[in-house]
């Protein structure tokens, strides 16, 4: 127990050096520490009509960041400025951009609002949108939250009827009963675009009242509005007040006492009062009266005013040149600080409900237009609402800036493009036509992928123009086996000597070439051969123009000239071997091991001898023999040693040649064939038809192929099947095997003994298998 001294005060250890109870102030009997929110009394809907319809300066609340978040309208990022224009005449018909300002306004005020979508879907309003069979969007009609009541049922929105649109949701009520003036009905609510003035907290005590929709802007603004509204008012009343007179009267309370005493006061102030009014001037009475005049100080009443005003603008997210049209106030002030948060805020409301019910709405316009067959598919559109403020002058000098190096750019990269031959110069020049804000990514189409015959990096524009026409002409509309677009080949040239390899079907020495595959230009095709067959990654080329290939050949062959590759060239053993540099005189006199060379290699060597600048200094012409057509022929005697040092006749060559080529009597145009090679030749064939360039990834996606090993098994699969139930198929001259399955759109080519060659699926489907047979010269495939 502890010992307490009488008279010693217990010594208090203070931690707060406020706390004086003095002045009470942190104390109990503080006043200020009894503060507390308490939430306003509830406003209902006629009151918020009234005051929108009243009060000024409220309404400008409401319709500002509304009118500014519409007023410019929405870019969709349509190229095609035809159907933009059919689908602006289809918004404008309905009069989306007022009737979604109104739905804002409207939203802001109640604190939630709807776009009620009368749709031709041939429903009834309180049935789920049909989405697959909207026929266009005739009206809309925009509701406040006063006039819609939700309707519940189960507490989640879904639409088990539609495979394409089930979008469910948690709070969303199935159906609005709508109470208009102009008429009583229930809509279901997908047929709703609903706006939302933020949310509201479950535990709010007003969560009840505005359930699903939002909070009004006026229960947040409402102290800031009542101040900023009456402030002017009393500043006006004060003026009246700024001057007092104070009138001295002898003996006044004496006179006071009496029973006339206050009407003689009275009196006698009315008399000064009018004639100060009247004569600007008083009487008094010289012993004991006095009249005199009191002025009041204004000063701070301003500042008072202007936070008000400032008050409202913070609550309110509008800044004061917005919501009072004055500039700010203070030296160097610009406001542009508030007006980009102003900015941030409406942009806010543009990428809100604006947005997500703008989508919806185009997207319904978009079904509409292709069920009415003004557009065949729906095109790829992003939905973006334009900025309501014009840029100042030099705004938009770094938006000029910002675009020249934007342009800068893409110029580069598509010159990067054209000198790794993704892409041909002439096809840049083509898309630079179409729109000067080109796409390096998107520069080829379809269509330039089917029909481009890499003209780009001729000589001239003539060469070009003449050659593009001569091979339209060859074409006659036909597409070469493997279903490739054609052929290609070049010419490697180092020290004045030509790449050329060993073909490994015995046809002789050539350089890099080979099939145009589908959806591949010429130039992109040259490049890939010669990386597979030489190992090389070939750079800059330049088109030489055209030459006939073998006699079986519909189209001719596109010739090129390598400007200058990476690499050393090493053949892959596959389809070339042994790479070596020859002469120009070596090719055409065919003094190369083995003394062959492949007959359209070296026709195109002596055609466009002069365009690769070289010279045959040591050729004598007079000694090998030409075809019928002048040119130098590969037929003849002419003797050579192989590898193996042994002598052979061009005769014997031709001879090994025609053993290296298939033997068709073993394969089985209609039936069965077992393919020893169970694939493609080798993986790089195989990344090149899955992945490196074209598009058969894509185009086996949908039925479920989406590996390459997958792709690879089905192309065997095809091939080894024979005709019946669905295939159909032949057999070529050189002995490889077609197949086409109608039932999936795909044809297939492949040899038993080396594999496949390709499998895609034509885009005329059996058209193009038609086709097939005829240049076969197959009259029925029966």
């Amino acid at each position: 127990m502890k010992k307490v001294i009488p008279g010693k005060i217990k010594t208090q250890l203070r931690l707060d050096g406020y706390y004086n109870v003095l002045n009470k102030y942190g104390t109990q009997h503080d006043s200020t520490e009894y503060y507390q929110w308490a939430s306003g009394s509830a406003v209902s809907d006629t009151e918020l009509a009234d005051l929108y319809a009243g009060n000024g300066l409220f309404s400008t609340i409401i319709d500002a960041p509304a009118d500014d978040a519409t007023k410019n309208g929405i870019d969709l990022g349509i190229k095609d400025k035809d159907l933009q224009k059919q689908l602006d005449n289809h918004l404008q018909t309905i009069r989306y951009q007022s009737k979604f300002a109104k739905a804002l306004r409207w939203a802001r005020l109640f604190g939630g609002a709807a776009v009620v979508m009368l749709v031709d879907d041939g429903r009834l309003l309180q049935d789920p949108l049909n989405w697959r069979d909207v026929h266009g969007v005739e009206e809309l009609l925009v509701y406040g939250r006063n006039e819609m009541y939700p309707l519940w049922v189960n507490g989640y929105e879904n639409n088990p009827d539609d495979e394409d649109y089930r979008r469910g949701g948690t709070g969303i009520p199935e159906y609005y009963q709508v109470n208009s003036v102009y008429g009583n009905y229930v809509v279901h609510s997908s047929r709703c675009l609903v706006f939302h003035n933020s949310d509201i907290p479950e535990s709010s005590t007003m969560a009840n009242l505005y359930r699903t929709w939002g909070i009004p802007e006026y229960l947040r603004i409402r102290e800031e509005l009542r101040n900023a509204s009456i402030g002017p008012g009393y500043s006006i009343r004060l003026l009246e007040r700024l001057s007092m007179v104070t009138y001295k009267m002898k003996n006044l309370a004496g006179v006071l006492s009496t029973a006339d005493g206050e009407d003689t006061v009275l009196q006698r102030m009315e008399m000064l009062d009018l004639a100060r009014n009247l004569l600007n001037m008083v009487i008094i009475d010289a012993d004991g009266e006095d009249v005199g005049v009191q002025s009041l100080s204004v000063a701070g009443v301003k500042d008072i005013l202007d936070n008000a005003c400032a008050m409202l603008s913070a609550v309110s997210h509008i800044p004061q040149t917005r919501l009072f049209g004055r500039s700010p106030a203070g030296e160097n002030a610009t406001g542009e600080s508030d007006l980009e948060n102003y900015k941030e805020f409406v942009g806010g409301l543009q990428n809100g409900d604006l947005r997500d019910n703008t989508r919806t709405l185009v997207e319904l316009i978009l079904r509409g237009m292709v069920w009415n067959r003004e557009v065949k598919e729906i095109p790829e559109y992003t939905v973006t609402y334009k900025s309501a403020w014009s840029p100042s002058d030099d705004e938009k000098a770094a938006q000029d800036q910002a675009a020249a190096a934007a342009q800068l750019t893409r110029a580069q990269t598509a010159g990067t493009y054209v000198t790794n031959g993704i892409v041909e110069a002439e096809e840049v020049r083509r898309a630079m036509v179409r729109d000067e804000q080109f796409d390096p990514e998107n520069i080829l189409t379809e269509a330039d992928i089917h029909q481009d015959w890499g003209l780009g990096g001729a000589d001239t524009q003539q060469e070009a123009a003449d050659s593009q026409q001569q091979n339209a002409a060859d074409a006659s509309g036909f597409v070469t086996d493997e279903g490739d677009c054609g052929y290609v080949a070049g010419f490697v040239v180092q020290d004045g000597k030509i790449l050329c390899g060993r073909r490994s079907d015995g046809q002789g020495w050539c350089g890099p070439g080979g099939h145009i595959e589908p959806k591949e230009t010429p130039g992109v095709a040259f490049r890939r051969e010669a990386k597979e067959e030489f190992g090389i990654d070939v750079g800059n080329i330049t088109y030489l123009g055209n030459c006939k290939g073998k006699p079986e050949e519909i189209l001719p062959v596109q010739i090129y000239r390598v400007n200058d590759y990476a690499g050393i060239p090493v053949c892959d053993r596959e389809e070339m071997f042994t790479a070596t540099w020859f002469t120009p005189e070596q090719i055409l006199a065919q003094e190369v091991p083995g003394g062959l060379v492949f007959d359209p290699f070296r026709r195109s060597v002596e055609e466009y001898l002069e365009q690769l600048g070289l010279t045959l200094d040591d050729f004598d012409p007079s000694k090998h023999k030409r075809d019928e057509d002048g040119k130098f022929s590969s037929m003849g005697n002419t003797t050579s040693k192989d590898e193996s040092g042994k002598e052979k006749s061009s005769k014997d060559l031709n001879d090994s040649q025609s053993h290296a080529k298939i033997n068709s009597n073993a394969v089985s145009a209609k039936g069965a064939n077992a393919f020893k090679v169970k694939g493609f030749p080798n993986k790089q064939k195989l990344n090149n038809h899955w992945q490196n360039g074209r598009t058969h990834a894509a185009e086996y996606a949908p039925d479920g192929i989406t590996t390459k090993e997958q792709y690879e098994k089905r192309a065997v699969q095809l091939l080894e099947s024979p005709c019946g139930n669905g295939i159909k198929g032949y057999k070529t001259k050189d002995g490889l095997i077609c197949r086409y399955d109608s039932k999936k759109n795909d044809f297939a080519k492949g040899s038993p003994e080396k594999g496949v060659r390709t499998m895609f699926k034509p885009d005329d489907g059996e058209e193009y298998y038609r086709r097939r047979l005829e240049a076969e010269g197959i009259e029925n495939d029966e």
